[in-house]
């Protein structure tokens, strides 16, 4: 049914991203010097270097919108900090 799990497509939704995000985050946050930035700014970073790879391989790059990005990238990556924390809750509960 699905040739793709994920496509550039797939990237434009919020819910998407944020999982992206969060996928990323969690899979390098444990490599050597990338350890030593706090998670939600390694999370913004992510997510702004995300966005704008995703707008340049569709074609929807513009310039004069990089604060819309800047804003949009903080916005997401606070909803991918969340679902962390919403898992460090939840196995706690769990303990």
């Amino acid at each position: 049914m699905f040739e793709q799990f994920l496509s550039w497509e797939s990237l434009t939704t919020y819910t998407s991203f944020v999982v992206c995000v969060y996928m990323v985050v969690e899979f390098t946050k444990d490599i050597k010097y990338v350890n030593k930035i706090p998670t939600k700014y390694w999370s913004f970073f992510i997510c702004l270097f995300l966005m704008l790879i995703t707008n340049i391989v569709l074609n929807t790059f513009d310039a004069k919108n990089i604060i819309l990005y800047i804003l949009t990238s903080i916005s997401i990556s606070l909803g991918a900090n969340g679902l962390s924390d919403f898992n460090v809750k939840k196995n706690k509960k769990e303990e």
